[in-house]
């Protein structure tokens, strides 16, 4: 699997991110959407949540799951100079059971723009 990470928000403290697969395509020809990232940096560590799309993860044994989770917390520690220590809830979700409610952006807009920009 190729991860790419693509930043949605960013604050001081805290950023989220959309997780695409590249090597695995969608219907649209997308990189596939594996799911989002929730991260809060303090110096103790970082803390957040992982919301996985179900029916890509479900099969996958614990350990894998646990090297997953470190390979994401890697790509964002390393680079960012940020402590290696992390507590991270991990969900995983089906995608029919997600919605997005904003008064910031037209819903359909939002979801077009996190789906088309990988």
């Amino acid at each position: 699997m190729q991860l790419q990470l693509k930043r949605i928000v960013r604050t001081l403290q805290s950023e989220q991110y959309a997780l695409f697969d590249l090597d695995h395509l969608d219907e649209e020809g997308l990189p596939l959407s594996l799911g989002k990232a929730d991260l809060h940096f303090t110096g103790e560590g970082t803390y957040g949540t992982l919301l996985l799309w179900r029916h890509h993860f479900v099969d996958l044994p614990q350990e894998e799951l646990r090297s997953f989770v470190q390979e994401i917390m890697d790509d964002f520690s390393v680079p960012m100079g940020m402590p290696g220590e992390f507590l991270i809830e991990c969900i995983l979700a089906d995608e029919q059971d997600y919605t997005v409610y904003s008064n910031m952006l037209d819903t359909e807009e939002l979801a077009a723009q996190l789906a088309s920009e990988p």
